[in-house]
């Protein structure tokens, strides 16, 4: 069995590698590294979803923690993934682990390391715990426990300190005065609750039960995971929907006529509330699946962009620079430093509440003015399941594929930094790349109409075959 950390964390099947056995092994092995934390010393900060044997998870974590004498605050109920990251900066921890497999299918569970500063640990920071559980589990060492008491143990409400952080970022007064019925599809997972917190009867919930097996979909806010979203926004009875993800450290939204919003579409969005109605500049940083629009943006306002792998393990880090103003990835995360150096589904939908009461208008109207300001841009991903082995196969064949045009467009560029990102003469792009938590290939493109997206995909897929 080899554990091995990928985009963002440990995640595994629950029953065959996510087990108990397993779980305390990664928690041991962090144990071990702490001492080698600068942070060390200091406490760490834990939290957990609603999915199977999160909770519990949880628990023995924080136990082997307090066997190796390290303080723990454990979370009292479920929470958002960013809640703990903005506790672990609030309280001068030094790191987060959050028991999550965030967006994954319900048989899934994992474990994300958040650093110091509250952002996705990055790969530097995870190589020394890989190491340590390899070679514990090579030499038979078992993980120390603890009850869970004592004067290493607390607890915090999540509910509450973050949530009194969210509130002074946001004008709610304005968001109430607007009068908006919001529908809040929390997809069963840990943003359920929380909105309620800031807006009380103007959410009005969707998905909010406990359910870890998410309604039988994938707790990922793209179609056609949302679809039921998009239906009871057509009815007319809804301003907006908001959506985030079984963690909700990813925002997905619907418009008042039942169209989805993509998260590049709220990406372009956030920045140009932050610059135009906020009076904020810096730098943008973006994943090499987002979109192009963000580019175009940038070269009006005059800022700089800043290209990262996927994965916020990658994006955080770089959030740390200073004068960065936002930056995001195409999977709905989205983050700002000056909240935290992290994905925050809960704050990005309430920008989005403050930028619709700012402009006086309806989601939908405002996607339609940035696709004549920036677009025309249509966004279209394919995931296809493909065995590990022959993922590894294709990756030999296309680190030689070498084409001057792809569905009849020149190739202008192309970029190696994750996957296999092939930007073309009209600003369309394809990427191929494999997850970096699950055994699929990804596919994505980005054109100036659908036809053009959808063509691009079909090239990969016919790319893909005879590779």
């Amino acid at each position: 069995m080899t554990i091995r950390f990928g985009t963002d964390g440990w995640r595994a099947v629950i029953g065959e590698d996510f087990t108990p056995e397993n779980v305390a092994i990664v928690a041991q092995a962090f144990a071990d590294v702490y001492a080698t934390l600068p942070e060390n010393g200091k406490p760490v900060v834990i939290g957990y979803d609603r999915r199977n044997k999160s909770k519990e998870s949880a628990e023995l974590i924080a136990s082997v923690l307090l066997g190796n004498l390290i303080t723990v605050w454990l979370t009292e109920d479920y929470c958002p993934t960013p809640c703990v990251s903005w506790t672990v900066k609030n309280k001068g921890a030094s790191a987060g682990i959050m028991v999550t497999a965030s967006h994954n299918p319900p048989k899934w569970n994992g474990i994300k390391f958040k650093e110091s500063y509250g952002g996705a640990a990055a790969k530097e920071y995870l190589a020394p715990i890989e190491a340590k559980i390899e070679e514990n589990i090579r030499v038979g060492r078992q993980a120390k426990t603890a009850t869970l008491a004592g004067n290493n143990f607390h607890t915090f409400d999540p509910h509450q300190d973050y949530v009194a952080a969210l509130r002074k970022l946001i004008d709610l007064e304005k968001i109430k005065e607007a009068n908006f019925k919001i529908l809040y599809d929390a997809m069963y997972g840990s943003g359920s609750g929380f909105l309620n917190d800031f807006l009380g009867s103007q959410i009005v919930p969707l998905h909010d039960k406990a359910d870890p097996n998410f309604g039988g979909i994938h707790p990922e806010p793209i179609q056609p995971y949302v679809n039921e979203a998009m239906e009871k926004m057509r009815t007319g009875k809804y301003s907006v929907c908001l959506i985030t993800d079984g963690d909700a450290d990813r925002i997905g939204a619907v418009d008042e006529k039942g169209n989805y919003v993509s998260s590049h579409q709220i990406f372009s969005l956030l920045l140009k509330h932050l610059v135009e109605n906020r009076g904020m500049s810096g730098k943008v940083l973006k994943s090499i699946s987002t979109t192009v629009m963000l580019d175009r943006l940038c070269q009006k306002y005059g800022l700089s962009l800043g290209v990262t792998p996927i994965g916020f393990k990658a994006i955080s880090p770089a959030m740390k620079e200073p004068g960065v103003l936002i930056a995001g990835e195409e999977s709905g995360g989205i983050g700002m430093p000056h909240h935290i150096c992290e994905r925050d589904g809960l704050y990005c939908g309430l920008l989005l509440l403050e930028l619709m009461t700012v402009k006086k208008k309806m989601l939908g109207d405002l996607i339609a003015d940035l696709q004549k300001e920036v677009g025309p841009c249509y966004y279209k991903r394919v995931d296809l399941a493909i065995p590990q082995e022959k993922i590894e196969k294709l990756k030999l064949a296309l680190a030689n594929f070498k084409p001057t045009e792809i569905a009849g467009k020149k190739l202008k560029k192309l970029t190696l930094i994750d996957g296999y990102h092939f930007a073309l003469e009209d600003d369309s792009w394809l990427l191929i790349r494999p997850s970096g938590t699950e055994p699929l290939l990804r596919t994505y493109a980005e054109a100036p109409t659908l036809v053009q997206a959808e063509n691009l995909l079909k090239e990969a897929q016919k790319l893909i075959d005879t590779l």
